[in-house]
């Protein structure tokens, strides 16, 4: 069997601990038990009005970032958090083409139980709720739902907004410890970027959650070869999006890595043994960052 048909084979199959299945003609759901009857009164198991509420999406007070899928932002009835609903659509080229059709239902149900798995123990990921696929003609549509994580915006937005320097040192540090605990927990996320950090400061203190967790997978902690690549393609986003000034340039990569590491000398050495192979990554990409004005930074 190729990788790509194991991969669709896996996704296919997976069905999170303490989820119910609900397969009806053209569409199948795994769903939280705990949240069925308040999920079906909202209609957000009923394909038809979950593609009218993300089809409305683009008027809800968080828009959706360009190039990111569609989310609504969905209030419940009985219960006191809100469901974010984020259509699933297809990157890079084939979004271009393909949008959201989908070759099969397996794809949002791999998320739902990657994110439950970390979930389960501790990782700094939201609560998930369900996933719904619906067959459209020869193609599949499909949309997972989350606890919606109040009072956050995306780690792009937050930096563009120019926080404090206490709360942008705060921020970085609670990003390295949220992502070490990501990968301790065995997240593994090849999508990592800054939109992909979601920052909540309600309780003053940032706290940092990894979301779109679409192309991750959770199971043994990732090598440090793997930790240093996501880390440093979090670092790549900051130049390919502006942000690097506005994060404290190289100071502010850093003190996410001082975060990260947490005083572990031993991972310290692992990481940075991984570096040159990384910086002939970031020099394949200095064309994209120039046309920001940056120069081209090798962090460590």
């Amino acid at each position: 069997m190729s990788e790509a048909g194991g991969l669709r084979r896996r996704r296919r199959l997976a069905l999170p601990a303490g989820f119910a299945r609900i397969e009806r003609p053209g569409d199948i759901a795994l769903v939280d038990p705990d949240w069925r009857v308040p999920l079906e009164a909202a209609g957000l198991l009923d394909p038809r009005r979950v593609r009218m509420r993300l089809a409305e999406a683009h008027e809800c007070p968080r828009a959706t970032p360009r190039g990111r899928a569609p989310i609504a932002i969905v209030a419940v009835a009985g219960r006191g958090e809100r469901i974010a609903l984020r259509g699933l659509r297809r990157g890079g080229w084939l979004g271009t083409l393909l949008g959201a059709r989908l070759a099969g239902p397996g794809r949002p149900f791999h998320e739902l139980d990657t994110t439950a798995r970390l979930h389960a123990v501790g990782a700094p990921v939201p609560r998930p709720v369900f996933a719904l696929a619906w067959q459209r003609g020869l193609a599949w549509n499909a949309a997972i739902g989350t606890v919606f994580v109040e009072h956050a915006i995306d780690a792009g937005a937050w930096l563009a907004r120019g926080p404090s320097q206490d709360r942008l040192h705060a921020g970085l540090h609670a990003a390295g410890r949220a992502l070490r605990r990501f990968h301790d927990a065995g997240g593994s996320h090849p999508d990592l970027h800054v939109g992909n950090l979601l920052v909540r400061e309600a309780s003053g203190t940032p706290e940092i959650l990894v979301i779109d967790l679409d192309l991750a997978h959770a199971g043994a902690a990732p090598s440090p070869a793997r930790r240093l690549r996501q880390l440093m393609r979090l670092h790549r986003s900051l130049h390919k999006r502006g942000l690097l000034a506005a994060a404290g340039a190289d100071r502010g990569s850093l003190r996410v890595l001082h975060a990260y590491v947490a005083g572990d000398r031993e991972l310290r050495r692992a990481l940075l043994a991984h570096l040159p192979r990384e910086r002939r990554r970031l020099a394949r990409h200095a064309l994209l960052y120039r046309r920001h004005g940056e120069r081209l930074r090798t962090v460590f």
